[in-house]
């Protein structure tokens, strides 16, 4: 059953990924939406899409922003950092400077335009080329621990949705979990207040002009 999107129970999470070109960032959308396509091509500036998901008994509107990795292009995502509830930092697991580049550009870059209790996700894709693999997995949990991150190991090329899936269930759980959620329902509660403000102000306004039309 679907929720009013107007609930408590339903919250939006704009939810943005991150890192360089090539890393597969648009693949693992793809892959969580089931419209994976081998052949896509890199990201020019920003898409957008949306998904929503039922956990523990909220629907969370997942808002996906995901980012161009060209140079050229970062000082446009920086647009569309702000008010992101979530960030995916995605490294390709057999390119070291894609991690190196997490750490000494990407994290910065988001922390620098979005709120301080935004949550952060470190994922290692291409799992699929394992044998490859340039950078240590102790690094990365070290830098996990540093940030107060987690991190997870994917390949949205193979043909099996499981780990995508895991993958966007647990930053669903977490956001629900976290500071920034309370702050979206603080939100969500404070406009209900202000609308019933301005439901009772027009109320009060119709009464007192059907009294002045009796009176006259």
């Amino acid at each position: 059953m679907a929720q009013n999107k107007n609930s408590e129970n339903y919250v939006r999470c704009k939810t943005i990924i991150v890192g360089n070109s090539g890393v597969g960032k648009t693949s693992i959308i793809q892959r969580y939406l089931r419209k994976f396509n081998p052949n896509e091509k890199s990201t020019v500036g920003a898409s957008f899409t949306n998904k929503e998901e039922i956990i523990n008994g909220k629907t969370i509107l997942f808002e996906i922003w995901d980012t161009a990795g060209q140079e050229r292009f970062r000082s446009i995502n920086s647009i569309f950092y702000q008010d992101a509830c979530v960030c995916i930092l995605t490294y390709d697991i057999t390119q070291k400077k894609s991690f190196e580049d997490l750490k000494e550009y990407w994290y910065g870059a988001v922390l620098e335009q979005s709120s301080s209790n935004i949550i952060f996700h470190i994922v290692g894709n291409k799992t699929d080329l394992f044998d490859q693999e340039q950078v240590d997995r102790n690094e990365v949990d070290e830098y996990c621990e540093k940030i107060g991150a987690e991190v997870s190991y994917i390949s949205a090329k193979e043909e099996n949705y499981t780990y995508v899936d895991m993958l966007f269930t647990k930053l669903g759980e977490k956001f629900l979990e976290s500071d920034i959620y309370h702050e979206c329902m603080k939100n969500i509660t404070m406009n209900k207040t202000e609308k019933l403000k301005v439901d009772t102000i027009v109320e009060e306004d119709d009464k007192k002009t059907k009294r002045k039309k009796k009176c006259c």
